[in-house]
């Protein structure tokens, strides 16, 4: 008989993973308007071994591809170069290139505005962190997110530097 540890061609589920501020914030100026060092450690946590579907703004504000997950830049900018990572000219490239990496995790949805939008229809599981506060910014989540989804019964509870927030699970 055949080994049934090793199913071959089974797609990797499609996860979202966010840190929003109450009024829906993302990001202002091409970087998150806050510095939480326990939601960067839940995001390296989080992503490790999947592969990630970013804009070129996440790319650059990471500075590089991240060790030990895949990295897929969603850019029409074909000239572009992004060490470390591929390039899609969309969010279905993206998919279709992050199904064929050889990374075993799912396929992670992390950012921009644009990526979000186009990609949170395809997620299976959001991955939230909620800032309670509201910030300035020039990047906003989906506002229709919590219609689709419903919080699993998991959450914890943080604070840096009088900042609190909410690490999140939430299910389709």
């Amino acid at each position: 008989m055949g080994d049934f540890t090793k199913v071959i061609g089974v797609p990797k589920p499609v996860y979202c993973i966010v840190a929003v501020a109450q009024n829906g914030v993302i990001g202002q100026g091409g970087r998150l308007p806050w510095h939480i060092p326990e939601d960067l450690e839940w995001f390296m946590d989080q992503t490790e071994g999947g592969v990630m579907i970013e804009g070129p703004r996440c790319y650059q504000e990471l500075g590089k591809a991240l060790e030990g997950r895949g990295t897929v830049v969603v850019s029409r900018q074909a000239t572009m170069n992004y060490p470390g990572a591929e390039r899609a000219n969309d969010l279905e490239d993206a998919v279709r290139i992050a199904q064929g990496m050889p990374w075993t995790g799912p396929i992670w949805i992390t950012g921009g505005e644009r990526i979000y939008a186009e990609g949170l229809p395809l997620c299976e599981k959001l991955y939230i962190t909620r800032i309670h506060r509201n910030f300035e910014g020039d990047r906003k989540f989906p506002s229709d997110w919590a219609q689709h989804f419903k919080r699993l019964a998991w959450s914890k509870d943080g604070s840096f530097e009088g900042l609190n927030y909410t690490f999140e699970i939430w299910e389709r």
